[in-house]
């Protein structure tokens, strides 16, 4: 037995009361540090924000989080199943409150095409070295499987340079509408300049906020684990244990929650319009849907 396996198996015999003893404690306590781990460091793993899914834990995350956009996140399309987390994209017309802003209103009762599922952590944290081991989705191009980290908006900050918004993209799978194999490691945020909330987005500022790559596999076809450290002066990208991307830590010093989810991407499903995603209507019989990202685990942990 491995010690990932060792330590996922144990963990879920805990939580249910069963009892399951490791061989000896040093697998015990070598398999709970990040992968990028350098001997004599400290790592400690904040169970708030860390699960290996042995059951729907409620109490630590919310599995409708409110609807975004073109997204509604549904619970019927998040569920924990044999200790793996699924998060499933289906087709499902259905209206609901809507910010239009090509027209800039609110439309109460537009309609949507799509339900998919996400988790999102009640603790926040801002630093520290986030992992998770994922599967993507079956279907592409039209979803992309996602783990990242998030703020939320705060509108009261108005000083010039304030940071309104932060998020920090630790994975994005399956964007590419033409190579599943490309993988997207970003960051965004909502900054006050010129007196008015500015976004600033990965495409326009690959300077800052961009990292691609080419994983060399197919994500759809196994897990593999994505991770990121984030420090105050630095934010490190790693797949596999091998790092992918590096950004100065410029901006993203907010809490922030953790999330998983599968968003609809592509031209399939979406059409990106005055600053924003809507939805395409495409027929059921040719969406491809349903489709499931799955995830054994997220581990987030801080460096004493």
């Amino acid at each position: 037995m491995t010690q990932e396996l060792c330590y996922r198996r144990t963990l879920i015999s805990a939580l249910l009361g069963a009892s399951c003893l490791f061989a000896n404690s040093v697998i015990a306590t070598e398999a709970v540090q990040p992968h990028t781990a350098k001997p004599g460091e400290t790592w400690v793993l904040q169970e708030d924000r860390s699960d290996e899914f042995a059951f729907e834990d409620t109490g630590k995350w919310d599995f409708q989080p409110e609807p975004f956009q073109i997204w509604t996140w549904s619970k019927e399309n998040s569920y924990v199943e044999d200790g793996v987390l699924k998060l499933t994209a289906s087709y499902d017309q259905h209206n609901r409150k809507f910010q239009d802003g090509c027209n800039d209103k609110t439309v109460y009762d537009f309609p949507l095409f799509f339900r998919s599922g996400m988790v999102k952590s009640k603790a926040t944290g801002t630093y520290g070295y986030y992992e998770a081991k994922i599967k993507g989705a079956d279907l592409h191009p039209g979803v992309s499987p996602a783990f990242w980290i998030y703020s939320f908006i705060d509108t009261t900050l108005k000083e010039e340079g304030d940071i309104q918004y932060a998020e920090i993209d630790i994975v994005e799978l399956q964007q590419d509408e033409e190579d599943p194999t490309h993988s997207d490691h970003n960051l965004h945020n909502i900054i006050v300049k010129d007196g008015k909330p500015q976004w600033v987005r990965p495409k326009p500022n690959p300077e800052t906020h961009q990292n691609l790559h080419n994983l060399g596999f197919d994500p759809r076809e196994d897990f593999h684990i994505y991770a990121v450290n984030v420090t105050p002066d630095d934010i490190t990208w790693y797949v596999d244990g091998q790092q992918v991307g590096y950004k100065k830590n410029l901006y993203w010093h907010r809490q922030m929650n953790v999330a998983l989810s599968l968003g609809m991407r592509g031209k399939k499903f979406t059409r990106w319009d005055c600053n924003q995603f809507y939805p395409v209507d495409v027929a059921e019989e040719d969406s491809g849907l349903p489709t499931t990202m799955e995830v054994e685990y997220v581990r987030v942990w801080t460096q004493e």
